[in-house]
């Protein structure tokens, strides 16, 4: 594997008596697009979180750099931050701010710009999304879709090198994901940008993927590039993706039956 820029060393973490993530090891190698897959509440958004540092595990190390980012200083952690965003499932735009306030926030808060230059950003971003119309919306004015792409456009704004996403394409319309997966794509072919994503979607995950982590009983059942995962002959590798395919197309009936009003 290429040069990693994480490393994630018996990471283990538990909920009361419930073991979610158990002795994950693994290298997120440096320029590439790693998915992070598996069945549902096999602990994939955990780790997601734990890798970037915003959920520290109960035992074992994350180092980013060579540096391990839960046992630093704050102010190094906040200078590290500079570099990375993190994608939520469900945007986590803040409630009373609008679509622009919300962009404009992390440029406010990382780095002292003039008005105008924060302007420039945002409406540039917000045009390149499709959302410019949208600026003076509050979050709740807005769809589930574009609240997920105003999440990207959120992360993407500071120029990151390390982006964290948790299931960006999921519980959208295919306008939406559409929309999504044009955003994505070029950052897998920045070899100067890393990205950490957690998907359900195995289409998706085949299109754009470097490498495949596989989270099983809250193991790392299967880690490798694309190829070795999804071709493996492996039985229970393959009735484990079956598994996520499945469960995918029940998300997908449910986003129709929202979309539409009508059972299917």
């Amino acid at each position: 594997m290429e040069d990693h820029i994480i490393e994630l060393r018996d990471v283990s973490i538990s909920f009361g008596d419930d073991v979610v993530l158990d002795s994950i090891s693994m290298h997120i190698p440096s320029g590439k697009l790693v998915a992070i897959t598996g069945p549902s509440g096999c602990g994939k958004s955990t780790l997601l979180k734990i890798a970037a540092g915003l959920m520290p595990p109960d035992t074992g190390s994350v180092l980013i750099n060579g540096v391990d980012i839960f046992n630093v200083s704050r102010n190094t952690l906040y200078e590290m931050r500079k570099n990375f965003a993190f994608v939520f499932q469900d945007g986590a735009l803040i409630s009373n701010l609008t679509l622009y306030n919300n962009l404009a926030l992390p440029l406010r808060y990382h780095y002292r710009l003039q008005d105008n230059d924060i302007e420039r950003r945002v409406l540039a971003i917000l045009k390149d999304f499709g959302l410019k119309n949208e600026r003076g919306l509050m979050p709740a004015q807005l769809s589930i879709g574009q609240r997920k792409l105003a999440s990207f456009a959120r992360g993407l704004i500071i120029e990151p090198k390390l982006i964290f996403v948790d299931e960006p394409v999921s519980g959208i319309d295919a306008i939406t994901l559409n929309k999504m997966v044009d955003k994505i794509l070029p950052l897998r072919d920045d070899t100067g940008v890393t990205v950490i994503m957690v998907s359900h979607n195995l289409d998706f995950i085949k299109s754009s993927a470097d490498y495949i982590a596989l989270i099983h009983n809250n193991k790392l059942f299967a880690y490798g590039t694309r190829d070795d995962i999804l071709k493996s002959n492996d039985p229970i590798l393959q009735g484990i993706l079956s598994i996520i395919v499945d469960e995918q197309a029940m998300i997908a009936e449910e986003v129709l039956e929202i979309l539409t009003g009508s059972p299917f």
